[in-house]
C-alpha cells in the first residue's frame, strides 16, 4: 500500500491538486471516451482513495467495459475497495460535482505535474541520503540518479508483475498495432538495408533485442555497423552509434568515400580537385539528412557513460536503436576476477538496457583469430571470446564471413567464386531459424554492401 506523504516528512505541504483530482475522476465517469483523453497512472493521484478509484476505472477500460458511476462502484466492490474509499456515496458525489468536462485534459496535465514534482522531492531526498552514506559507491549513486531520472521523465513505474489477463490484453494490443501499422504502410521494424536479412529477422531489427555481430579481423564488422546505422537513420529511426575504436571523422569519411568518384588517399593528402569537391558536397547533402548520433569521446568506453547517453537521448525521444563498436573495448571501472566475468556483466547490463528503453542494441564483438596455417572455416558460436556469457544474453548472433579474404580462389557449393561476395551467418535467433546464411555482395574496397541475388542496384543511396 502506498504511504500517504505527511507534512513532517517534507516540512512543507507536498504538491497536490485534490479539487482537480475530483474533477477529473468525475468527468471520466460522466463523459464517454473521456478516459482516453487523460495520460495518467493511478500513482499520479495524491489521495489514496482517488488512486484506488482511478485504478478501478483503468481496469474497466482495459477490459473494454463501459465506465460510469455504477460500473465503477461494481468494480470497487469486486476488488474489495468500495468501503476503503468511503462507499458508493463518494462516487456519486464526484459525478454530481462535475458541471463540464471541457477542461479535462488541462486538469489532468496539472495533476501529472504535481505528481512529477512529488516524485522529484522523494528522489532528491533519497539522493541526499545516499550522498551522506559513506558506504555508498559514487558510481552506484550516478547509476541510481540517471535511471530514476529517466523513469520519472518517461513516466515509467517501478517493477510489478502482471496477471495473465493483463498480459494477454497487452499482447493482443501489440499484435493489433503491428497489423494496423502494416496496413497503413508504417514499417513495423527497423530495416537492415538487406532485403533477405529483413526477411530472416521478421522485418528487421526489433526491440528489445540484443544483437551481437561477431567477426574476425577484416571481416567488415565496422562497415556493417555503418551500413546498418545509415539505413536506420534513413528510415526515420534515430540511431546512436557508440564508436569506441574510431573517431566520428573516420566514420563520416567512410560514408563520404562510398561515392566511387572519391578516393580516401586523395582526401587524406589534400589533393581533391573541384569535381571531387562537388562529389563531396553531394554526399554531405545526402548524409546530413540521416537521424544519426555519433559518440566517440574517450570516456564513452565506460559502460556507465554509454547507458547515461542512451537514457538521455531516449528521454528526448531521439533513440530507436543503438550500435556499439565494440564489446571487448568497453570498460566498467569495477573489479572482476576475470575478464570473462566482466564481459558477462556488460552483456547482461546491455540486455537490461534494451528492455528498459525498449530499443534494439547492435553490439559488435571480436572473434578469435584463426590459427595460422589452418583452413579457415565458417565462424560459430564457440569462436566468440567469452562466448558463454555473450551467447546467453544475446537474442540474435550474426557472423559476417568472407571466404575470399583467406582464399582468393574459394568457391561456394555451386562453384561460384566468393570474390566480391560473402555471407551473414545467423548462428542464433530466439524468434527464428538458426544457422541460416544470408548472402551479400560488396564492391572492391568493401565500401558498399547489397543483396547477393540482385545486380548492384542503381538506387542504393550510399
Amino acid at each position: 500500500m502506498k504511504k500517504q506523504t505527511t507534512l513532517s516528512q517534507f516540512e512543507k505541504i507536498p504538491p497536490q491538486a485534490l479539487d482537480l483530482e475530483e474533477a477529473v475522476l468525475g468527468a471520466i465517469m460522466s463523459e464517454k471516451d473521456a478516459f482516453d483523453k487523460v495520460k495518467l497512472q493511478p500513482n499520479d493521484f495524491y489521495k489514496i482513495a482517488h488512486e484506488r478509484i482511478f485504478l478501478a476505472i483503468q481496469t474497466l477500460h482495459n477490459e473494454h467495459h463501459p465506465i460510469d458511476m455504477f460500473t465503477v462502484v461494481e468494480e470497487l466492490t469486486k476488488i474489495g475497495e468500495l468501503e476503503n474509499i468511503g462507499g458508493a456515496y463518494v462516487i456519486t458525489t464526484l459525478v454530481v460535482k462535475v458541471s463540464s468536462a471541457a477542461n479535462l485534459e488541462y486538469h489532468a496535465l496539472i495533476i501529472k505535474q504535481k505528481s512529477i514534482a512529488r516524485k522529484f522531492i522523494a528522489f532528491s531526498s533519497e539522493v541526499q541520503n545516499m550522498a551522506y552514506d559513506a558506504s555508498t559507491d559514487v558510481s552506484d549513486m550516478f547509476e541510481f540518479v540517471e535511471k530514476t531520472f529517466t523513469n520519472i521523465s518517461t513516466g515509467s513505474t517501478g517493477s510489478d508483475a502482471s496477471n495473465m489477463e493483463d498480459s494477454l490484453t497487452e499482447t493482443l494490443e501489440y499484435m493489433q498495432k503491428i497489423q494496423s501499422d502494416a496496413m497503413n504502410g508504417v514499417c513495423t521494424a527497423i530495416p537492415t538495408g538487406l532485403k533477405e536479412l529483413n526477411k530472416q529477422l521478421n522485418g528487421g531489427w526489433k526491440a528489445p533485442d540484443l544483437i551481437v555481430i561477431g567477426g574476425r579481423p577484416s571481416m567488415g564488422k565496422t562497415q556493417f555497423a555503418v551500413h546498418f546505422s545509415k539505413f536506420a537513420g534513413q528510415s526515420d529511426n534515430d540511431c546512436l552509434f557508440i564508436s569506441i575504436e574510431m573517431t566520428k571523422i573516420q566514420l563520416v569519411l567512410r560514408m563520404i568515400t562510398e561515392n566511387e568518384g572519391l578516393d580516401y588517399y586523395r582526401i587524406k593528402t589534400g589533393q581533391l580537385n573541384a569535381q571531387e569537391w562537388q562529389l563531396v558536397d553531394d554526399m554531405v547533402t545526402l548524409i546530413n539528412k540521416l537521424k544519426l548520433h555519433i559518440a566517440d569521446d574517450y570516456q564513452i568506453r565506460y559502460l556507465a557513460n554509454i547507458k547515461s547517453m542512451a537514457r538521455k537521448l531516449s528521454r528526448q525521444g531521439k533513440l530507436k536503436i543503438m550500435i556499439i563498436d565494440y564489446l571487448q573495448l568497453i570498460r566498467t571501472n569495477m573489479k572482476f576476477g576475470t575478464r570473462d566475468l566482466e564481459i558477462g556483466y556488460i552483456t547482461s547490463e546491455l540486455k537490461s538496457l534494451c528492455k528498459e528503453l525498449n530499443i534494439p542494441i547492435i553490439l559488435l564483438a571480436q572473434l578469435n583469430r584463426p590459427v595460422k596455417g589452418t583452413i579457415v572455416s565458417s565462424p560459430k558460436l564457440d569462436d566468440l571470446r567469452e562466448s558463454g556469457n555473450i551467447e546467453q544474453d544475446a537474442d540474435i548472433v550474426i557472423f559476417p564471413h568472407r571466404p575470399s579474404y583467406y582464399d582468393p580462389e574459394s568457391k561456394d557449393d555451386q562453384g561460384t567464386s566468393w570474390k566480391g561476395r560473402g555471407g551473414l551467418i545467423i548462428a542464433k535467433h530466439r524468434e527464428g531459424e538458426r544457422d541460416v546464411r544470408v548472402l551479400f555482395r560488396h564492391d572492391k574496397t568493401f565500401k558498399k554492401i547489397w543483396d547477393d541475388n540482385v545486380t548492384r542496384p542503381k538506387d542504393i543511396p550510399f
